[in-house]
């Protein structure tokens, strides 16, 4: 059983055995992701991003995207990046929307986000040190 309330993992450990768990060598290294997460709340706009731009153009440019529908909510995992071009939605929408009006449904992010004029982009690099904002 895990979770939760579990009886198993570190959690149900006491005295030494947790200080040994705990300072476990697989326990003390750092592994390295390159993946990166965006959470979006559910709403029209966010199902012309999700089907039109994420599965669409972004899924031919990165086919490690991976879109999970929590009837609330969008999560969304990739390897590197995920970039979202706000104007390509405003036109597939047919109406303006600007990345502000994005940023109003983005739950959660893992990764590194930042905007550069109307374009969205979640990655892992350190923008600025590993690549130049254009």
């Amino acid at each position: 059983m895990s979770g939760r309330g579990s009886s198993e993992g570190l959690n149900s450990k006491k005295g030494q055995a947790f200080i040994d768990e705990f300072l476990d060598e697989k326990n003390m290294t750092v592994k390295e992701s390159h993946d990166v997460v965006l959470v979006l709340m559910k709403s029209e706009e966010m199902d012309v991003i999700v089907d039109d731009i994420i599965l669409g153009e972004q899924k031919k440019l990165n086919p490690t995207i991976v879109v999970e529908d929590h009837s609330s909510y969008y999560w969304i995992k990739a390897q590197g990046q995920i970039v979202i071009d706000v104007d390509v939605a405003a036109e597939i929408m047919g109406r303006q929307y600007n990345v502000y009006d994005f940023l109003v449904n983005v739950s959660s992010t893992v990764g590194r986000a930042f905007i550069n004029g109307n374009v969205f982009t979640l990655t892992t690099e350190l923008v600025g040190l590993d690549k130049e904002l254009a």
